[in-house]
């Protein structure tokens, strides 16, 4: 049974107070009030929704007019409809009821059947209406609703055929993130007051909608979209919190027999490509991201396809274990090939299937598949390596994930230890708690529990303390990353100790090269997976390492390589005829290098210069026909060859005076001494050789821009010094990059940085080999350009390079010059403070004149 609905009468006379409730009772509820002020004390506290009322004009304290002026005051109640009911029935009272906020309007004496319809059919329209807003507005920015912003688009298009409008989508970044800090309240807070600014800086004729959750919706002019973006977009709408960062996604709308539901979808599409993307605040959507999204509809049509027919290839990357240097398990790693498409690459569509869902039907694919591999294994009396299988974010949102896996193990007859799952980390920064729920439940179960790409970005000491795992498997960026720093500066023996610490063992991901093997085996790494070791092969090529497992042979650590592929591991290379004793000293050093044995030098020369990975050259002085003389010569004249040390070896004690050249090397030694000795001296000479490498790099680092290659300002004063007379006279020139600054706030930082790369690049294609050049800070370039003083031969060049600099960009659509200030040096003249002051002036007066051109 509905409910009945409420009726307020406000009338000062008793007995048609009661007359009006009378005629009221048979449908509705009825409240009552004897003059405004009562009326309105019983609105404000009721806790019962009034539909309706009824009022009187003339009452004492506060009359009709009084209590309708007050209640046009409050948003909530000034939405109640109210019928006036006096005993005057001039037009002038009605259109004065009327003004002050009633309704509807009903003569004295009552007619019970006119009040009751006019009561229902206000009641209904009330109801209507209230039906028509919700679905017109969203409730709680007030903005259109999206279906309603879909319409009044439309509206909008079809009534100004020949303006060109651009659809516009906004959200914001880690919305959700902030829920989780601040409360849903305070993110409902936030989307009411990012509404409110969208109203208040859009232009009259735009149109504001909220699509979903975070997202909102714009449709605008096309030329007011671009006039303001710069001013609308990067100030990042003023009045919110710093904190908050808003993503824009524009579309232009050129075809209009595209909807506006597509043409808002590729809004978002463009919205969606920034996420994430640091300083970068608004997309236009462009065709490289629709050919992503139709590229993205034909893999989707056909996903559910390729997994019936068995499109997805499992492949398996063995893992090493560093204390033996023996295969100690795998990772499964899929692979798709495509009927038509032919080989498809997994970063193409593994994210896409974790944006639809359909990962989860990926990933149950592959651990049967795994499973498969080692019951086959099993079967053939192979011996049982765990495989490694990745568990999406998505897998452990389903709550028979634990049950799929252990009938999956139950149907193969595997153990769950020998089934390793690999957890991401970014899965456990979503939803910690239910991540956590999820090991244990496993963990219990016998499955072992990898922590996966450790160090990626969301790394945390309370996660590792947190989750009961075994294993922590190192992010193939993280190793890159700190494998390029000074150990010194390195965090990854901490990283690693610690782990231990905390009974953890450690894998690392993506090693390459065998400095890279040797420096993780120094600091107890326990297992290593990489190209170095072997690209993931089929479980056909895994077979054979299992079969060389299974004869205890031991699979060495470079077993598998790409085809081609040059060996990568530290070489010694021994010149010597005296095979007896090249064979001894090959003995020495085979443990932890490869060696390799010439007796012809230029064989060696020819080896040694094909190869980037040879530690140190022995070469014996004793060689016939005085070659040892002749390969010291063209190893002194090849700059390939000087950063490898050489140790040189002699016959006897008392022949030491007689060579000469080996002061030419970096040690030398008598083959009489004990190998144990030579084994010392070289190992120390490759050490030596190994911190003044170090420390040229770091030099080379220190001297130059890390954006631009060019020298930085510390590598400029060191060139400037030691500038020979030879070289005078110099000229130097001072470039500045116009705009920048405005293509940086309009298109983001990355733009701006790409742009200083490719002026740098512009720049050294334009002078010579020996000239300087530096970035001098921020978009500001010096040019020394050595041994040159003609003036109007200088002027035409770098008239030259700022307009080809200019044309370059502007064939890209992109409005930003170059500047030039011009000092010719005189004879003899050192580029001098007073010479950068001088340009720095001239580059002044060039902007000032005309921006993109030189002064002199």
């Amino acid at each position: 049974m509905p409910l009945r609905k409420r009726i307020l009468v406000v009338e000062d006379n008793d007995l048609n107070r009661a007359i009006l409730c009378e005629i009221l009772s048979a449908s509705y509820n009825t409240i009552e009030a004897d003059n405004g002020k009562e009326a309105l004390e019983l609105l404000r506290t009721t806790t019962q929704k009034v539909d309706l009322i009824l009022l009187d004009l003339m009452m004492p304290i506060m009359n009709g007019y009084e209590f309708l002026d007050e209640l046009k005051k409050d948003k909530e109640l000034s939405l109640i409809p109210v019928i006036v009911t006096t005993q005057n029935e001039s037009e002038d009272d009605e259109i004065a009821a009327l003004s002050h906020g009633a309704t509807d309007f009903v003569p004295k004496p009552y007619r019970p059947q006119v009040i009751l319809h006019r009561i229902k059919s206000l009641i209904t329209f009330k109801e209507n209406s209230a039906i028509v807003s919700q679905v017109k507005y969203d409730k709680l920015t007030g903005l259109y609703s999206k279906n309603f912003f879909y319409r009044k688009a439309n509206e909008l298009i079809s009534e100004n055929p020949n303006k060109k409008y651009s659809i516009i989508c906004t959200n914001i970044e880690n919305f959700k993130l902030y829920n989780d800090i601040f409360g849903l309240k305070k993110g409902d807070e936030l989307l009411r007051n990012i509404a409110d600014n969208i109203r208040k800086h859009a232009h009259k004729n735009t149109i504001c909608g909220r699509y979903e959750a975070d997202r909102f919706l714009l449709i605008r002019e096309r030329e007011q979209e671009k006039h303001d973006r710069e001013l609308f977009f990067n100030t990042q709408i003023p009045l919110i919190d710093n904190n908050v960062i808003l993503k824009w996604g524009i579309y232009e709308i050129n075809d209009k027999s595209i909807s506006i539901e597509q043409s808002c979808d590729r809004a978002l599409l463009a919205v969606d490509s920034i996420k994430g993307q640091y300083n970068i605040h608004f997309a236009l959507y462009d065709d490289v991201m629709r050919e992503k999204m139709i590229r993205e509809k034909a893999i989707t049509d056909v996903m559910e396809k390729a997994i019936e027919e068995n499109q997805f290839i499992v492949y398996l990357q063995p893992k090493y274990d560093l204390n033996n240097d023996t295969m100690a398990g795998a990772e499964a790693l899929v692979r798709w090939i495509h009927p038509t498409w032919g080989f498809m690459s997994p970063a193409e569509f593994i994210p896409l299937f974790e944006k639809n869902g359909f990962i989860t039907s990926l990933d149950l694919y592959v651990w049967e598949r795994a499973l498969q591999y080692l019951q086959e294994f099993k079967l053939k009396g192979y011996p049982m390596l765990p495989i490694s299988v990745n568990v999406s974010r998505a897998d452990i949102y389903q709550t028979d994930i634990v049950k799929k896996l252990l009938d999956l193990t139950k149907k193969y007859d595997i153990e769950p230890k020998y089934l390793h799952l690999e957890i991401t980390e970014t899965a456990y920064a979503e939803d910690p708690g239910k991540i956590i729920e999820t090991v244990e439940i496993l963990k219990a179960h016998g499955f072992i529990l990898e922590m996966d790409d450790f160090g990626s970005g969301y790394s945390s000491l309370n996660m590792l303390n947190d989750m009961k795992l075994d294993i922590l498997k190192l992010d193939t960026m993280f190793i890159q990353s700190e494998m390029s720093k000074p150990i010194s500066r390195s965090i990854l023996r901490f990283i690693i100790n610690l782990a231990h610490w905390m009974g953890l063992t450690v894998v690392a991901e993506g090693v390459e090269t065998a400095d890279q093997v040797q420096r993780l085996r120094n600091i107890s790494c326990d297992y290593v997976q990489g190209y170095f070791f072997s690209r993931p092969i089929p479980k056909a090529d895994f077979e054979e390492l299992l079969k060389a497992h299974k004869c205890h042979k031991p699979t060495k650590l470079s077993i598998i390589r790409n085809e081609g592929e040059k060996c990568e591991t530290k070489a010694i290379v021994i010149i010597d005829d005296d095979k007896e004793y090249s064979a001894s000293v090959a003995k020495v050093f085979e443990k932890d290098y490869e060696v390799f044995i010439f007796e012809s030098p230029d064989k060696a020369l020819s080896f040694i210069k094909a190869s980037e990975n040879i530690s140190a050259i022995i070469l014996s002085m004793t060689l016939k026909n005085n070659q040892a003389k002749h390969t010291l010569d063209k190893l002194h004249q090849d700059p390939d060859f000087w950063k490898i040390p050489i140790l040189s070896l002699i016959q006897t004690p008392g022949s030491a005076t007689k060579l000469d050249r080996m002061l030419d090397t970096d040690d030398f030694l008598c083959k009489c001494h004990p190998l144990s000795d030579l084994r010392r001296r070289v190992e120390h000479i490759i050490n030596i050789a190994s911190i003044q490498e170090r420390e040229a790099i770091l030099q080379e680092e220190a001297s130059h821009d890390y954006l631009s290659g060019l020298l930085n300002r510390r590598g400029f004063q060191v060139a400037i010094n030691h500038i020979r007379r030879e070289e005078l006279p110099v000229t130097m020139c001072i470039f500045d990059m116009d705009d920048l600054k405005k293509l940086n706030d309009t298109f983001g930082h990355e733009k701006g940085d790409l742009m200083i790369k490719t002026f740098a690049e512009h720049i050294k294609k334009n002078t010579r080999s020996n000239d300087i050049l530096c970035r001098y800070g921020g978009d500001e370039f010096i040019v020394i350009l050595k041994n040159i003083n003609d003036k109007k031969t200088v002027l035409a060049k770098m008239e030259y390079v700022c307009n080809q600099f200019k044309e370059t960009l502007r064939q890209e659509n992109i409005q930003v010059a170059c500047s030039c200030g011009i000092v010719v040096g005189k004879d003899g003249e050192r580029p001098t403070k007073e010479m950068i002051e001088a340009a720095d002036k001239a580059l002044y007066r060039a902007k000032s004149n005309n921006k993109g051109s030189c002064s002199l």
